[in-house]
């Protein structure tokens, strides 16, 4: 029994320090870019010896794979797989947008470090760029599929195509990520966002029963 539960104390001890090296090594990403992360500055900045980051993952190209398999599965879970249940297509797609917008002020360190990674991913470390070619790909078919469920559901209107409306959707995204990663001040991420929620909403929605949108009486 004791030998058990200093195995598991170890393992507890070993899973928090994975845990604090994982996130140093992200704010120093988010800091200074990719080059500015060493294993040593990662042990350091977590609190532990120079050599801890070294011991357990080996290289650098390793803490990083670690760190971006860390960052993409926290995003996909916590803000691009929403509670969905019994939804139409539409409402679907605007839940998923609403919680990447709220992103920005529940995770605001973890955004800068998805966006700091994906910047780095046009670099010179094949490592990245094959991972966000896969992550933007994923989030395209998530969003694809949402649009082809409205569809079926009649939830968004005919003549849409999915893929192109997809792709559009993440190129906006990203785009006032940039912006926010590049001056966070300059830019109100919750009202652009609010307004392209609205927007792509009301492009998608298919026309209420009778055609033609509806109308207050005077």
């Amino acid at each position: 029994m004791r030998a058990q539960q200093t195995l598991n104390g170890h393992q507890v001890r070993s899973e928090r320090s994975t845990r604090l090296l994982l996130r140093a090594a992200g704010e120093l990403v988010a800091d200074g870019g990719y080059q500015s992360m060493t294993l040593a500055t990662v042990g350091e900045r977590a609190g532990y010896s120079r050599s801890l980051a070294t011991a357990r993952f080996g290289s650098k190209a390793k803490l990083l794979e670690a760190l971006v398999e860390e960052i993409v599965v926290r995003w996909d879970v916590e803000t691009v797989e929403p509670e969905v249940h019994d939804l139409t297509g539409l409402d679907t797609l605007r839940v998923m947008l609403t919680e990447i917008k709220n992103a920005y002020q529940k995770s605001p360190r973890s955004l800068a470090t998805l966006y700091a990674l994906i910047f780095e991913a046009v670099g010179p470390v094949p490592e990245l760029r094959e991972r966000f070619i896969d992550f933007h790909r994923n989030q395209r078919s998530r969003i694809a599929a949402y649009i082809k469920n409205g569809l079926h559901d009649g939830s968004i209107r005919k003549g849409i195509d999915p893929d192109e409306q997809a792709a559009m959707i993440v190129a906006q995204l990203r785009g006032v990520g940039y912006l926010w990663k590049l001056e966070p001040a300059g830019i109100d991420s919750g009202a652009v966002l609010t307004t392209f929620i609205d927007q792509v909403m009301s492009n998608l929605a298919a026309e209420p029963a009778g055609g033609g949108p509806e109308r207050r009486p005077a």
